[in-house]
């Protein structure tokens, strides 16, 4: 079986406490050396610059530019080599997740003996709803929403303030009011920490807020933080920028023809998924990368004019360049979309990344891009995730069911099992159907006496079950009854509740066996 994300088959881990992690976590240095090589030796040139010079330089300012985000975060110090050969990352966007996600970061943590480590919040995704999931008990147990702010559509977290002290406040009591209704459960003593920790935090928007948040709820691990819109500012994303709107025609081509072929491999029948296609009208061509207007993110598209290039925000043009100084994009909030996020990343900063499952599935795509339009072997990445439940296994009846579910298919294909002390009339019965279970085995049946030997069994077993009959209508009742209660099977096996309702070392756990080399992929 591969254990190259690229081509294995790979799924979210159904069950609490499994794992996925493509390649084996123990390959990861060795799969960064192996990229890292390969990209030094790349004869490419990106905006007219070596490749091997663009790695140099994004790198060496990624680390600066998350050595000072840090402190003024006031994180701990980054643990790695002093001069790192080696570089790791991560990312998601910065919101209360769940601790599959988590595990990212935390098994990421774990290579800092071996390699810088760097996990870059995507802040320049729409913002949307900002809060949490929280089981609630009140007569069952159901999913409740409570959010700490909504965002309008297309607005970025990276312009959205933090929230105000009390606002903080008032969202952390609404949900330990729900996690309040559960008998005594450790979720709320995890929270209440995570509470306390938390109740001072100050930063200037709100994906470095809740960067912090989970940072103070992590304790003492020690890796990079840097947000994408911090990353946007380097001189080395802004000529991969350039490259791609001095041949956004041919970009745009490989971009539509991977991604409808990995459509149609996936049998994927919405255009919007895993993203949409880059639209062309006559010489104006979308590219892969939002700017930020007025506090909202919009398409970018390029039209070639006079020898340069005017940019547009969707319909409305912002500015006019001659595409050979990235200086003149210094101005311009331009943000990477998910496919150039990952194929700038991946080729010009770190050395391995690390995706979840919905990244390790469209980078796919951004594989066959990245050979298309530059022309060179794409670099591995790896997927990790993993599912935790909480321990509310008291609230979901699906143990229940199935046992009910196995114990009436017995009632109607087994009833002699179920038969405390059968009368002489019912063992007969019971003697005649193992004989003809015996015929049926013997294989010397034709197949209109194998017809005939069946429906003998089958009206064996209805006369053997009309004794069972009471039984077997009690289990269709409490089945029918179960089947009303799905609800509360839904929130006790809900992978989606936030980390800070996980204690760090139940997580550490799931990186153990990450580590050990085991992956319960199904």
């Amino acid at each position: 079986m591969s254990t190259s994300p690229a081509t294995a088959a790979f799924e979210i881990p159904e069950r609490s406490g499994e794992v996925l992690c493509l390649p084996p976590a123990s390959e990861f240095l060795a799969a960064a050396e192996s990229n890292r090589r390969a990209l030094a030796a790349a004869a490419v040139r990106i905006g007219g610059v070596p490749l091997a010079e663009i790695r140099a330089g994004a790198r060496a300012g990624v680390l600066a530019d998350a050595a000072a985000y840090g402190a003024a975060l006031g994180l701990p110090r980054p643990r790695g080599p002093e001069d790192p050969r080696l570089l790791i990352g991560t990312g998601h966007q910065p919101f209360l997740f769940h601790p599959g996600i988590w595990a990212k970061h935390l098994l990421a943590a774990r290579l800092t003996a071996g390699a810088a480590v760097i996990n870059m919040a995507v802040d320049c995704d729409a913002a949307e709803d900002i809060g949490a999931d929280a089981p609630h008990l009140d007569g069952g147990l159901r999913i409740v929403r409570e959010t700490l702010l909504r965002a309008e559509p297309d607005v970025p977290y990276e312009v959205i303030a933090a929230p105000a002290r009390a606002d903080w406040q008032t969202f952390l009591q609404r949900v330990d009011a729900h996690l309040r209704t559960l008998p005594r459960h450790g979720a709320r003593d995890v929270f209440a920490e995570f509470a306390a920790r938390t109740a001072d935090l100050r930063a200037p928007e709100i994906g470095s807020f809740l960067t912090l948040a989970r940072r103070r709820h992590e304790g003492d691990t020690a890796y990079a933080e840097l947000p994408v819109s911090r990353l946007a500012a380097l001189r080395e994303y802004r000529l991969f920028v350039l490259q791609i709107v001095a041949e956004a025609g041919r970009f745009a081509s490989a971009y539509n023809t991977r991604l409808e072929a990995y459509r149609e491999r996936f049998n994927i029948r919405t255009s919007a998924q895993p993203f949409p296609n880059l639209s062309q009208a006559g010489t104006r061509t979308e590219v892969p990368f939002w700017i930020i207007r007025r506090g909202r993110r919009r398409p970018l598209f390029v039209e070639p004019r006079g020898g340069g290039y005017q940019l547009f925000a969707a319909d409305d043009p912002v500015a006019a360049i001659s595409g050979r100084d990235p200086e003149e994009l210094a101005g311009l909030a331009v943000r990477p979309r998910a496919l150039a996020l990952t194929a700038f990343t991946r080729l010009c900063v770190v050395d391995l990344f690390i995706h979840g499952v919905g990244g390790g599935r469209y980078d796919r795509v951004t594989d066959e891009v990245i050979a298309d339009f530059f022309g060179i072997a794409p670099p591995r990445y790896a997927v990790v995730s993993a599912t935790l439940h909480l321990p509310l296994s008291e609230f979901d009846p699906g143990d229940e069911r199935a046992a009910l579910q196995r114990r009436h298919l017995d009632l109607v294909h087994n009833p002699e099992r179920t038969l405390g002390e059968p009368t002489g009339e019912q063992r007969r019965w019971i003697e005649e159907k193992w004989q003809l279970i015996g015929r049926l085995d013997g294989g010397t049946l034709t197949r209109r006496e194998r017809r005939e030997v069946t429906r003998r069994i089958r009206l064996i077993n209805e006369q053997l079950g009309l004794a069972l009959a009471g039984e077997r209508e009690r289990i269709a009742r409490r089945l029918q009854a179960l089947a009303e209660i799905s609800q509360a099977s839904a929130a006790a096996t809900y992978r989606g509740y936030p980390f800070c309702f996980f204690p760090r070392h139940a997580v550490d756990a799931l990186v153990d066996i990450m580590l050990a080399g085991a992956d319960d992929r199904r």
